[in-house]
């Protein structure tokens, strides 16, 4: 790489600076998608003259990952493809730590551009043509490791401070520079802007590239934090908040009712903050017909004993009971990879038969099918798709049909199915062991009761079916009750009748 400034040297004798605290601020795992894992973060923003950025499945550490790969030419300079990051507000700019796992795919043997943190400066990192990294200008890895080479994936770790750098590869320190500066541009600070560029140059030093991690912290990764992530960096926790949730956070998923909101093998719902990182939910994460209990490295333990995950978000994480539960308070914990919440009681209860809802009009109908499967039950507008929807009709029930109600909470069943497990087929299913039935309120104030031909587990782990036949009442909405043994479902939701 050719001289970009003379070398002249201001050398100053200075205190170490303090470390500060790394506080993980934007993480983005490529999965798909340029938008950052953590709430608060902006998308990245791609470089891509040619149109030919892609996500593509590749090999990562021994994954098999989706990442994004970046294909562009090295000249012109407007033809070079990459990544735009902005870190105002959530990076500071003299104290940080960055973290990317990448590999190049183009030419070799030439200075290729991996970071700029000055928004196309001829400062940051570069890798040389014999495969050291180099963070221009000052701090080189010259016989720290192996030389790098397309096609190996490389996870490095940047710590900057006021006047030092840091450089990691592969969680070991290959390069640095302490404390006595060239004018600030030996470890140079974030750009005003705060506008960071990945693998674009503001030269011709560019090669395609591919990119499985990228991350940001706001202050300093200790060595042994560096060696850490490298361990598990996809899901590395290091630097993040604990999750936060309180008790009136942890609700019935049904009914969403803080009151008694779990049951053994019934579903519940925690909102919160900084409860995991990756969205998505179990479909594909059964083993053996038996639900996961950790889900994208989240687990909810109750009493110490851990639960079903069933679905993972930064604000919302849902699960499912297990049977060995007491009655009465319990605790409640939220753990992300090795970070656990503080402890948070609520309240469980053996059989709390709480309904599911559609959300439409504040959640006010029930969740309700037609027993032969041709229909919606609801009001034929409630979805604003003019009485279909997936092809099936929307309509109120009538007087005589069977219908279908989805509950949970509604407790053991004869035979029983451990929770978590996906019931196994069985004639006549697995009904509940205690009585049931259904009490259906109208507008004449009437309260029709009704005792379900079906109440028990539908072929899914935690969701009850209610079979029942509309009795012969007049047209309205009609306020509905689920009693087991005793215990009723929340008051003010309806099902709709139509003559």
């Amino acid at each position: 790489m050719p001289t970009k400034f003379p070398a002249l040297l201001l050398l100053a004798a200075a205190a170490a600076f303090p470390q500060t605290p790394a506080v993980q601020a934007s993480s983005y795992l490529f999965q798909n998608t340029l938008e950052a894992q953590r709430p608060g973060s902006p998308p990245l923003t791609p470089i891509d003259p040619a149109g030919r950025n892609n996500f593509r499945l590749d090999t990562v550490l021994g994954q098999q990952r989706f990442v994004y790969e970046m294909l562009g030419s090295a000249s012109p300079r407007t033809a070079q493809a990459g990544l735009a990051y902005n870190a105002a507000g959530l990076v500071p700019r003299e104290n940080y730590s960055v973290e990317i796992l990448f590999t190049f795919t183009g030419t070799e043997n030439i200075w290729r551009r991996i970071y700029d943190p000055n928004n196309g400066s001829s400062s940051g990192l570069y890798l040389d043509p014999s495969g050291w990294f180099d963070y221009y200008s000052g701090v080189n890895s010259l016989n720290k490791h192996q030389p790098i080479r397309n096609g190996t994936w490389s996870h490095i770790i940047i710590v900057k401070r006021p006047g030092e750098i840091e450089l990691y590869l592969n969680g070991q320190l290959v390069g640095s520079r302490g404390s006595g500066t060239l004018l600030g541009l030996m470890t140079p600070a974030l750009n005003p802007d705060q506008i960071v560029k990945l693998f674009v140059d503001d030269d011709t030093e560019y090669a395609t590239a591919r990119v499985a991690l990228f991350r940001t912290y706001s202050g300093n990764l200790t060595a042994t934090e560096v060696a850490d992530i490298y361990k598990p960096p996809f899901t590395s926790t290091i630097g993040l908040p604990k999750p936060a949730l309180t008790s009136s956070g942890i609700v019935n998923s049904a009914s969403y009712s803080a009151s008694n909101a779990i049951s053994p093998g019934g579903f519940f719902s925690i909102f919160g903050a900084n409860l995991g990182e990756d969205m998505g939910d179990w479909g594909q994460s059964f083993v053996n017909n038996i639900a996961p209990k950790r889900l994208n490295n989240v687990r909810v333990l109750i009493n110490d004993i851990e639960a079903f995950v069933v679905f993972t978000s930064p604000g919302q994480v849902n699960a499912l009971a297990p049977d060995n539960i007491p009655e009465g308070p319990v605790n409640v914990v939220v753990e992300y990879g090795n970070i656990r919440s503080t402890t948070v009681p609520t309240q469980s209860r053996r059989i709390n038969p709480a309904m599911f809802r559609y959300s439409p009009q504040d959640n006010r109908y029930l969740a309700a099918t037609a027993n032969d499967g041709s229909a919606f039950i609801a009001p034929p507008n409630l979805f604003g798709t003019s009485g279909v929807l997936n092809g099936l009709a929307i309509r109120p029930t009538r007087p005589g049909e069977y219908v279908v109600l989805y509950a949970t909470g509604l407790g053991p069943t004869t035979p029983n199915v451990p929770a978590g497990q996906i019931p196994p087929a069985r004639t006549g299913g697995h009904p509940l062991a205690n009585p049931s039935e259904v009490r259906l309120t109208g507008p004449d104030g009437q309260t029709r009761t009704v005792v379900p031909a079906y109440s028990g587990l539908s072929g899914f782990p935690g969701l009850h079916q209610i079979v029942f036949q509309a009795p012969d009442a007049p047209t309205g909405d009609y306020e509905t009750t689920l009693v087991v043994n005793g215990q009723s479902s929340p008051t003010r939701v309806y099902l709709p009748i139509a003559r």
